[in-house]
């Protein structure tokens, strides 16, 4: 902390981000070990003909750490006037260049017989499409 007013102003001008009051996340952290046991885990139970293949897990055999974080988008449902349960995570693996892949599963009960549900899609949109496109089914009847 300084008593000159000009020297906290002169910090904030010269950080772009903070004169437009712009937070930029923290890097994310891995801490998940084990990830190709992981990623197999993760393609091995999803149920949607559409999950990410062969090419998508051979990249993740080589991954170095993993992180998994519940989206608050969708939530748990009404349908039918019974609550139904639907949340998607995202799966972020480190790869071995450090680049980041991440999966989107879309974990749900809109089933017609309300059997719980693990879907793996490449990006979040595909997810949320997912989730809309079970949800209006079940309301549908």
């Amino acid at each position: 902390m300084t008593d000159q007013p000009e020297a906290g102003a002169a910090a904030r001008a010269s950080n772009p981000f903070g004169v437009l009051d712009v937070r930029v996340p923290a890097p994310r952290g891995y801490p998940g070990q084990d990830s190709s046991r992981h990623a197999r885990r993760l393609l091995g139970r999803a149920e949607n003909p559409d999950r990410p293949g062969e090419d998508i897990l051979r990249l993740l055999l080589g991954a170095r750490g993993y992180g998994i974080e519940r989206l608050p988008e969708p939530r748990a449902a009404a349908a039918g006037g019974r609550r139904r349960w639907c949340s998607v995570y995202e799966h972020a693996f480190l790869l071995a260049d450090d680049s980041e892949l991440c999966l989107y599963e879309l974990e749900h009960d809109l089933t017609p017989d309300r059997r719980l549900v693990c879907e793996v899609y490449r990006d979040e949109v595909a997810a949320a499409r997912a989730a809309r496109r079970h949800a209006r089914a079940v309301a549908a009847g």
